[in-house]
């Protein structure tokens, strides 16, 4: 755990040990509050975060507080319906074909997202159909709060470019905005999983011995980091952290060097993904339609 603290300049602590993780996620003091006040690059931090995860004025879910009741409420119905889906995507339906064709070798980079942005987005609406334009909208949205470059940031200002794209994916999904963030950024994850289930494919020696089950767990990745925020003063692992000090939690990190699987989902944190049970699921499908003979 690594503290970046300048005065009321700055305020940041990285947090990548999965057992400091889960102390952190436990934390009564630790939400996702994110108030406008603090070190003065905090805020300026999580202004442009938030900007990029609020539409028409309301946050995303995955930026709503513990607290929210529409954030609880809709998750919690999200996590149901995604689990009550979870069985059926496992056993390889012909919806998966697409996604069994990329894994054989056909397609490229953006065909896969487009596959993988019609599987998630299906999930908010019937009608779900995704397009080129759809995938570049949900590129747009995920590079939009990594993005520093000052010029660029201007750019897509006056362009309106990440509006457009929240505008765009917002309206397959009649302006659900769990729809939003799964067919804009947890997708990507998603993408990942199948570029490197693709490479355990392609091993003509281990695809016969690998379970759909083990390739879906060596397929599972994290979300780079995820931000909370500190309500109160308090402690974490011994370190010391202020009212608003900002946590960066490096949830890739620790599942790439502690081979922690837990936060890939957060399944025991009230911040835990809804699709727990349905994206394992979806690329057992996918691996057993692929490899049935």
């Amino acid at each position: 755990m690594k503290r970046v603290r300048l005065g009321g300049l700055i305020d940041v602590i990285k947090v990548d040990c999965p057992e400091v993780i889960d102390e952190l996620m436990r934390s009564p003091l630790v939400d996702r509050r994110f108030d406008s006040h603090g070190p003065i690059v905090n805020v300026l931090f999580l202004r442009h975060i938030l900007g990029v995860f609020t539409y028409r004025g309301k946050r995303f879910p995955a930026m709503s507080p513990k607290e929210c009741p529409t954030r609880a409420r809709k998750q919690d119905a999200l996590w149901t319906t995604l689990n009550n889906k979870a069985a059926m995507v496992k056993e390889g339906p012909e919806e998966l074909e697409g996604l069994a064709q990329w894994l054989k070798g056909t397609g490229n980079e953006h065909e896969l997202g487009i596959l993988v942005q019609q599987a998630v987005g299906s999930l908010f609406s019937s009608s779900y159909a995704a397009t080129s334009e759809s995938w570049a909208a949900a590129l747009a949205l995920d590079a939009a709060p990594r993005t520093s470059n000052p010029l660029k940031l201007l750019w897509w200002s006056l362009t309106g470019k990440v509006r457009k794209a929240k505008e765009l994916l917002a309206s397959k999904v009649n302006d659900d905005l769990l729809g939003v963030h799964g067919t804009g950024i947890a997708l990507h994850n998603i993408v990942k999983s199948f570029h490197h289930m693709r490479t355990l494919y392609c091993d003509i020696g281990r695809r016969s011995m690998l379970s759909s089950e083990e390739v879906s767990r060596q397929c599972l990745f994290a979300p780079a980091s995820v931000l909370r925020q500190a309500t109160g003063a308090g402690e974490l692992a011994k370190c010391p952290f202020s009212k608003q000090s900002l946590f960066i939690v490096a949830l890739g990190q620790a599942q790439r060097e502690h081979g922690c699987e837990e936060v890939v989902f957060l399944e025991d944190s009230w911040s835990r993904c809804p699709a727990e049970r349905w994206v394992p699921a979806l690329l057992q499908g996918v691996w057993r339609r692929a490899t049935k003979s």
